[in-house]
């Protein structure tokens, strides 16, 4: 199970674990790990400090992007925000948080003013979101030109990313190639989804709940 990023609203490290709301989620990690389900997370814009208390649980924390082969075709594996080239000001912000001093600053804030500062951060970016997505109705026009880069640099049958939290397949085609791109959605809007490599075909997955209350699949769609 791979997770792409984004999996809270925000992550202040590894202190708001130890909060009573989030000990059945971990809980969960540790028994399906304990099941024999190999759990790696790729870190996104909310949860960059995703750290200890995951590889306690179980989970392999990853680079910024994986490479897999998957039914002989290459495919990248990311949270998506690097592929936001034209927009500076988040790329800037992106490195800033990310460094070295802010890590270590982040596990010094006391845990009121480190969701303070979060909840803050995340104000900014929704209005932020909002203003990209007006008059386009989804965000893809934000890392559309960084996948195009990312094709034509590595030659990528498939690309996989979260980030604009839009559940949708597109093709990108150029001169000599084209390229499928997955971007998965935010469950409180799409409701529970992943993407998923079966009997040599990649798609999504969209879950319900039966009458027990579990999640079952409910549509697969992959090619």
């Amino acid at each position: 199970l791979y997770i792409v990023g984004d999996l809270f609203e925000f992550w202040i490290g590894d202190r708001q674990a130890s909060i009573s709301f989030y000990q059945p989620l971990f809980d969960h990690f540790r028994r399906v790990r304990s099941n024999g389900l190999r759990i790696l997370a790729i870190h996104g814009n909310r949860d960059f400090l995703m750290g200890r208390a995951f590889e306690e649980a179980g989970i392999e924390l990853l680079p910024e992007e994986v490479l897999l082969k998957l039914g002989g075709r290459r495919v990248h594996i990311s949270h998506g925000d690097q592929f936001c080239i034209h927009d500076h000001s988040y790329q800037r912000a992106r490195r800033v948080m990310r460094s070295a001093p802010v890590r270590q600053l982040a596990r010094w804030l006391p845990a009121w003013l480190g969701t303070f500062l979060a909840r803050a951060y995340r104000g900014i970016s929704e209005r932020s979101k909002a203003r990209r997505k007006a008059g386009y109705g989804n965000r893809f026009h934000t890392i559309e030109d960084g996948l195009k880069m990312e094709i034509r640099r590595a030659g990528h049958d498939v690309i996989l990313c979260g980030h604009i939290h839009d559940l949708a397949e597109r093709t990108l085609t150029w001169e000599g190639g084209s390229c499928r791109v997955l971007t998965t959605g935010a469950w409180e809007e799409e409701g529970p989804h992943c993407a998923a490599f079966a009997e040599g075909r990649l798609g999504f997955l969209r879950f319900q709940r039966d009458r027990d209350g579990r999640l079952r699949p409910q549509v697969w769609a992959g090619t």
